[in-house]
């Protein structure tokens, strides 16, 4: 039976492999060359600055240029392709184990035979599945050596997340999982591809948006508001601190200088507001914070969180996936042929 399941759907594994291979040699190129100039722009003379000399400044200036301005829609473009590939396989294959043979009747010559209907399906599950894993897992090494290379952004931003770690997988199995359940209840493999695409992207957007940030505590980082007077100008204000550069940021407010631990989203608008109302009166941000007590914080999450983050979502993809593949061993069996 897995025999007969690989030959129905090797010509659409042969198809993604070609794409993972175009893709990962694209990354590749892409990624050394953007890893080559920020060893450049970080190393003397610029150092991650502009140098010494005026010879240095104009150097590290065209370099800053390139490393800042050059990758940025090429690096949307990877990360967009990174992001949708694995769903975007899971459901093409879905829809061709289940919605596709029963549109075109195929179906029915195995399912008359002495194996089950659970049996046919399971093997599906099973030849695709392993299918999957063997394009998927390392199309993921690469993609997080590219995140790290190409400096695109912190490995546990919205942006890189889904591209880096192992959790792509868990959206390619749950996608083709998905289009199964879909196929058997639609039973047209356009309709099941579209709705699941829609299924998917709403779920995806929503877990990220969302769930995810309310999976682990974030961290609090205070800002402290200092006075910088220059000879012949007005006084000025900056703030330092903040959240590490390789942190999720979430937001940025105000709470009360007593608060312990994370304040609540109602407590930060409350305390915003508070700050705002006084900024009206024409009075500088640091004086209201220190009228008012309160004080400037950011909420982040920093990058040691990375790998529960990953554990717990994939963990959340995969769980739904074993619930939805037992309801179609079950509604399988009651699935007209």
């Amino acid at each position: 039976m897995m025999w007969v399941v690989w030959r129905q759907q090797r010509s659409i594994v042969a198809a993604f492999f070609l794409a993972a291979v175009v893709f990962t040699v694209w990354m590749l190129i892409t990624g050394l060359h953007e890893q080559s100039l920020w060893h450049q722009y970080l190393s003397a003379p610029c150092k991650g600055g502009f140098g010494i000399t005026k010879g240095d400044a104009n150097f590290c200036g065209r370099l800053q240029s390139s490393v800042y301005g050059s990758g940025v829609q090429r690096n949307d473009v990877v990360t967009i392709i990174g992001t949708v590939f694995a769903p975007l396989f899971g459901l093409v294959l879905g829809v061709n184990a289940v919605a596709r043979e029963i549109e075109q009747k195929t179906n029915r010559l195995a399912w008359t035979q002495s194996e089950s209907r659970s049996w046919w399906l399971v093997s599906k599950y099973l030849t695709s599945i392993a299918s999957m894993a063997i394009i998927l897992v390392p199309l993921c090494f690469v993609l997080s050596w590219w995140v790290g290379a190409s400096h695109d952004g912190a490995r546990i931003s919205t942006k890189a997340f889904p591209v880096s770690g192992f959790v792509e997988i868990a959206y390619g199995i749950f996608s083709f999982v998905l289009a199964v359940v879909i196929g058997l209840l639609l039973r047209r493999a356009g309709w099941s591809l579209a709705v699941g695409i829609i299924l998917f992207a709403a779920l995806f957007l929503t877990f990220g948006a969302q769930l995810r940030p309310n999976l682990v505590t974030p961290n609090v980082m205070t800002l402290h508001s200092v006075q910088q007077v220059t000879k012949g100008s007005v006084s000025g204000f900056y703030s330092t601190g903040g959240a590490p550069a390789t942190s999720w940021f979430l937001s940025q407010g105000y709470e009360p200088k007593l608060t312990k631990g994370v304040p609540s989203r109602a407590v930060m608008n409350s305390s915003t507001s508070e700050i705002y109302r006084c900024e009206t009166r024409y009075h500088q941000e640091p004086y209201c914070a220190q009228r008012l007590g309160l004080r400037s914080i950011e909420l982040y999450i920093p990058d040691s969180r990375f790998w529960t983050l990953q554990f717990l979502e994939a963990g959340f993809y995969l769980v739904l996936a074993a619930m939805l593949a037992v309801f179609s061993l079950f509604g399988i069996r009651r699935s007209r042929a």
